[in-house]
């Protein structure tokens, strides 16, 4: 499945300096009874413009806030909405950290009421003195209040990259304390603050302090009364200084509890953050040195995982446990530009070609979409990276930002609801996983490397290095070809390759095994998808179709004998060559479609029909659609032609054929054989669906012709006719080659007529009142319907009459037919088979004409059976008159029930069993 194109969000105001300014984007928390929780909105904070606040849920722009010109952030705002119910307003305020023109830390507050009034916006900010550090992280520490009137139910708590770190009021006035944690002085000379994340206690014992009880207790401290606020968990990341290029055990995270209450300027350290533990971030395998200006860190409350995000992929650390380990790490060649986690496995990424959905766990791509499909018909510029800035899981959203455009890419179809249940269903399966590997295919087809990589060939059953070698000297081979087109040094490779025991000009048969995966390799040299920004009639409306690059006749001719030339497999082919990009759905018509464009004179599309390849129904009727079309056309180009030619109005038939058909004509030979081979193939489908494809995609006037040929070759094929008559119109052999057989006449014709339907036979009555020429030609259309309802249904009358008469026929003669069949035919000596022209030559000597009670009478002696004297007139040669079974001869030897013991039959008892067995009616003779 394809990842949606986004949907825009809002139009984001530019930095006053373009070159160097920035946008820097943040959360928004509401605020009840202590508890802070995200909410459905972003803060855009922008260089010399304003910050402002945007509704992610119902996109509009919910409130702005202007700074001078001159003012440039230097982190991420936040924002915290909050209802006072003993005022009846709603109170925002809005924190920011700037470095120009001074280093200030400003609030922006905004009361609402629940009148019409206008909002009241004021500020307040606080000049940093005591640090020229850039401020990293501003965030809220919650904590209860009696009265919600004389005071807010937070503090700012801010942390700059030397790891100084100040708690303040929420309205900036009162600076409660400035300290530089002695953990931190240890690190701050070689390393400085990178990120910062507040939790809640309440989530940390979720997750975070879920199997650590020494932290959570630590945490705590002297708060252990049931009145006293839990405290907030201070995360600090920090990055060494020396290098831009670092290695992820170079980073280190401390971790610090922060009290709710601390007010007082006379507390200890300890008291106003106490450190918990310090962590040295374990580096993944195979991971060497990052850029450390493009990494992003993330912290995931409900997992305990702190995440990071850099130009390669994704590494996410369980803190958690008392030894971090890295749980899962997602690292490709391709340069992202942003990375972020979505569920427990998957990420989404943005790289230079694609912004997709990645599974972490089994490394495979479940949703994706071309990164220049995204803002393409927004007018939008397409140059600048996305850069992944939030995600809500609820609304199944992830918000980015593209330039100066707030986007959101919609994920519901990521996870699966069931029932009324709000709990999702778990992601990363790994069936959702199959056939989407991002390194699969590389390692099957790729020949970058020269090394032998038998572990990595198990699909393609290569195990020793000589075949390794010869499948790269294959795939080097058959991809030059490819780029040159060259369909003769194709052939050449393959069979090389797959020729039978050494011998290159043999190729296997139908039956023999040959790896599907290194037949899918060759699709995907042969087919490929091409970009189609022109629509038209014929071919099925899609933003992608099939191509045709080369056709070497003798590997397709292969191929199609083998029957792996079919829609599935070149779709896999397809999909497998363009990972890890995930092609949009493909319409039933692309593989007759490309083959038909490709050779406009049917021959390859009537070559594949031919073979055992299965083609799905609605294909097999687009392809009956086009061939009916073609012959209408060309029966008309030729009635016309004949006509021209029969008044003299053209000197050639040629002449005039190419001026209705154009220069390169199809034979009508080519185009009644690919008719013939469709209908044979929708045969083998449920009648079912064959009615479903038929009533889908064709009309009914394609339907009505279809039923004419049904006809026309039911009728030559003997059918409805006596062997004294004459076909019943002049047809070609073309016509009815290759002949249907009655079981696909009877279920096609059937079908059509179920898919035209009782409607459909209905709107063929004849318009009233018509006297427009329009008119006149929708009668004569619905007259030439009720001739053909009209024939059908004489048809359908000679048909029955038929039936009733061998049901009849069948009657008379089911006693002399069952007589037949319990008589057992004297099997024939091989002497006599061998002398069967003797047998010929005195035939006439075993005939005998008798008469017999007024009836002449033809008796057929056996070879022989006049020798001995035996009478042969009519004594047990007429057939018997009564309904019991003819009778064999009465055995000389019987098996006693009670014993089991074979004793022989008197005289007197075999003559006795003989009467006994003898018919009520019939003409016998007892020869004792």
């Amino acid at each position: 499945m394809d990842l949606q194109s986004p949907s825009i969000l809002a139009q984001l105001p530019r930095p006053l300096h373009a070159s160097t300014g920035k946008t820097r984007i943040g959360d928004v928390y509401s605020l009840t009874d202590a508890k802070k929780r995200k909410r459905y909105e972003v803060a855009v904070a922008v260089d010399g413009e304003a910050v402002n606040i945007y509704n992610v849920q119902t996109p509009k722009l919910v409130t702005s806030y202007a700074v001078p010109p001159q003012s440039t952030f230097a982190c991420r705002p936040c924002s915290v909405r909050r209802k006072l119910s003993s005022k009846s307003i709603v109170k925002r305020q809005t924190y920011t950290a700037t470095t120009k023109p001074e280093h200030q830390i400003r609030c922006f507050v905004e009361e609402i009421g629940n009148g019409s009034s206008a909002p009241v916006i004021t500020s307040s900010t606080t000049t940093i003195t005591d640090s020229s550090s850039p401020t990293t992280f501003v965030g809220i520490i919650p904590f209860n209040t009696e009265d919600d009137n004389q005071s807010d139910s937070f503090d700012i708590l801010a942390v700059h990259q030397d790891g100084r770190t100040r708690r303040l009021s929420s309205d900036l006035k009162t600076q409660h304390w400035s300290i530089q944690h002695g953990e931190i002085a240890k690190v701050c000379s070689s390393h400085f603050v990178h990120s910062c994340f507040l939790i809640d206690l309440e989530d940390a014992k979720k997750s975070l302090f879920k199997r650590r009880q020494d932290l959570a207790a630590l945490a705590l401290g002297d708060s252990t009364t049931s009145n006293t606020d839990e405290p907030s968990i201070l995360l600090v990341v920090s990055h060494p200084k020396k290098s831009d290029q670092i290695t992820l055990n170079d980073v280190t995270v401390q971790m610090f509890s922060v009290p709710a209450n601390s007010k007082s300027g006379s507390l200890e350290e300890s008291q106003r953050l106490r450190h918990l533990q310090t962590i040295q971030v374990p580096a993944p395998s195979g991971l060497g040195k990052v850029d450390g200006k493009e990494l992003q860190w993330n912290f995931h409350a409900g997992s305990g995982g702190l995440q990071l995000s850099f130009e390669k992929g994704f590494v996410n650390v369980d803190l958690s446990q008392y030894s971090p380990s890295v749980t899962s790490q997602f690292v490709l060649d391709d340069k992202f530009s942003s990375v972020m986690r979505v569920s427990p496995q998957c990420v989404i990424g943005a790289s230079e070609s694609l912004v997709a959905v990645y599974d972490t766990q089994y490394q495979s791509v479940q949703r994706s979409i071309a990164a220049a499909d995204v803002l393409s018909g927004s007018g939008s510029s397409t140059d600048e990276p996305t850069v992944f800035v939030s995600y809500f899981a609820k609304l199944g959203i992830a918000v980015a930002a593209k330039g100066n455009t707030l986007i959101a890419f919609d994920l519901t179809s990521l996870h699966s609801h069931s029932g009324p249940s709000l709990k999702r269903s778990r992601d990363g399966l790994l069936i959702d996983a199959i056939g989407r590997g991002i390194g699969s295919s590389a390692a099957q087809w790729d020949t970058a490397s020269k090394k032998h990589r038998s572990e990595n060939m198990t699909s393609l059953h290569l195990t020793s290095p000589e075949q390794v070698e010869k499948w790269n000297q294959l795939t080097k081979d058959v991809n030059e070809a490819a780029k040159s087109k060259n369909c003769a040094k194709f052939d050449k490779a393959v069979k090389q390759y797959f020729g039978v025991s050494g011998d290159s000009t043999k190729l296997p048969e139908r039956g023999q095994y040959v790896n599907p995966e290194s037949t899918l390799f060759l699709l995907s040299k042969i087919f490929a998808i091409e970009d189609s920004p022109v629509e038209d009639n014929v071919s099925a409306s899609s933003p992608s179709q099939l191509r045709i690059v080369l056709w070497p006749t003798v590997t397709c001719n292969w191929l199609v004998r083998l029957g792996h030339l079919s829609p599935d497999n070149v779709e896999i082919a397809l999909r497998r060559s363009c990972k890890p990009r995930i092609l949009q759905s493909l319409p039933t018509s692309f593989f007759v479609q490309a083959l038909i464009d490709s050779d406009p004179s049917l021959k390859q599309v009537n070559q594949v029909l031919s073979g055992p390849a299965v083609i799905a129904s609605d294909g097999l009727a687009y392809a009956l659609r086009y061939f009916l079309s073609q012959a209408r056309l060309h029966s008309g180009a030729l009635e016309e032609t004949a006509r021209a030619i029969t008044n003299g109005d053209v000197a050639t038939p040629t002449q005039e054929l190419t001026r209705h058909l154009g220069a390169e004509e199809t034979a009508l030979k080519d185009i009644f054989l690919g008719l013939n081979n469709t209908l044979q193939k929708i045969h083998s489908h449920p009648l079912a669906s064959v009615v479903q494809s038929l009533r889908s995609n064709l009309s009914r006037t394609e339907l009505l012709s279809m039923v004419h040929h049904l006809r026309l070759s039911l009728a030559t094929g003997g059918y409805t006719s006596r062997f004294t008559e004459n076909p019943p119109t002049p047809i070609t052999l073309d016509q009815i080659t290759p002949p249907l057989s009655l079981n696909t006449i009877i279920d096609l014709i059937t079908a059509s007529v179920d898919a035209v339907g009782p409607s459909g036979w209905i709107s063929a009555l004849p318009p009233v009142n018509s006297l427009d020429d329009e008119s006149d030609e929708a009668i004569a259309s619905a007259s030439r319907e009720m001739e053909l309802i009209a024939d059908m249904k004489s048809e359908v009358s000679a048909a029955l009459a038929g039936v009733e008469e061998a049901t009849y026929l069948r009657g008379i003669l089911r006693e002399y037919l069952s007589f037949a069949d319990q008589v057992a035919t004297p099997a024939k000596s091989s002497r006599a088979l061998a002398q069967s022209d003797r047998e010929a030559a005195s035939r006439s000597q075993n005939v005998r004409y008798e008469k017999l009670n007024g009836a002449e009478l033809v008796i057929f002696n056996l070879p022989g059976e006049g020798d001995d004297g035996y009478d042969g007139d009519a004594s047990g040669k007429m057939l018997p008159l009564s309904l019991k079974p003819a009778s064999t001869d009465v055995s000389r030897t019987k098996v006693k029930k009670t014993t089991g013991e074979a004793k022989a039959r008197t005289s007197r008892e075999i003559g006795y069993l003989r009467r006994k067995a003898v018919g009520q009616y019939s003409f016998e003779r007892l020869l004792v």
